[in-house]
């Protein structure tokens, strides 16, 4: 029986999509790829289509409304178009941003998958977690320390709680919701405090939260890297 593959393609940069990925995407008959924008625009098909023919490509949309019956309708009826084409024979591939584990669409694609009796194999990706850091050039955490990840609540309180928990407390899906973390980080002022936006893309751009001008706008696609500790 065919394995329907979830692949992780990292932050955005095409030669950061691993071997492995590579390899089995070129072996795919069929690629299915995530869109949230309804003109069609996908990060993710940028990325793909470097390494596939775009026959192979399947769109599918998923609206950002965050209508739950909606999205599990959608992953649902997307599961079982795929269990048609592994019951044709035809091999199978799904893709999303960064590592198919972390704040991911396809965890939601996987477990429709899985309650039809699909297999699943995930290929990880290099995260935006990793990337930033790199880009940064600070650790996320080294001997003896730790480090937490979080979607930024809509609480400061919250915010400044979680901080306090790590060495070094990463947060996912900043935008709109930057000015919590601006008043957390200035009511208990960290060690450091950096916001990178749109990593390995076009655009990319890092902000030293505690000592920069800040974004005027929601960044999308932005990750905050704080650090309770002072770095060495």
């Amino acid at each position: 029986m065919n394995v329907v593959h979830s692949i992780g393609l990292g932050p955005g940069d095409p030669e950061l999509v691993t071997i492995k990925a590579k390899l089995i995407l070129e072996a795919s008959d069929d690629v299915i790829v995530p869109q949230s924008d309804a003109l069609g625009r996908s990060i993710a098909k940028d990325i793909i289509v470097h390494y596939v023919n775009s026959s192979k490509i399947t769109m599918y949309y998923f609206p950002m409304n965050n209508n739950r019956d909606e999205l599990k309708r959608r992953y649902t009826e997307l599961a079982e178009k795929i269990k048609a084409l592994v019951a044709a024979g035809r091999k199978v591939s799904y893709v999303s941003m960064g590592d198919p584990t972390i704040y991911s669409t396809s965890n939601y694609l996987t477990e429709a998958l899985l309650a039809i009796g699909v297999a699943v194999t995930h290929v990880p990706g290099i995260s935006s977690i990793n990337a930033s850091a790199a880009l940064l050039g600070i650790p996320l955490t080294s001997k003896g320390g730790d480090f937490g990840v979080f979607e930024l609540p809509e609480d400061v309180q919250r915010t400044v709680e979680l901080i306090q928990m790590h060495e070094t407390s990463v947060f996912m899906k900043v935008n709109k919701k930057l000015p919590v973390l601006i008043e957390a980080i200035q009511a208990q002022p960290p060690a450091a405090a950096y916001l990178v936006n749109r990593v390995t893309l076009d655009g990319q751009m890092s902000f030293d939260l505690l000592n920069e001008p800040l974004p005027q706008e929601p960044l999308y696609l932005s990750i905050a890297i704080v650090k309770r500790k002072r770095l060495k």
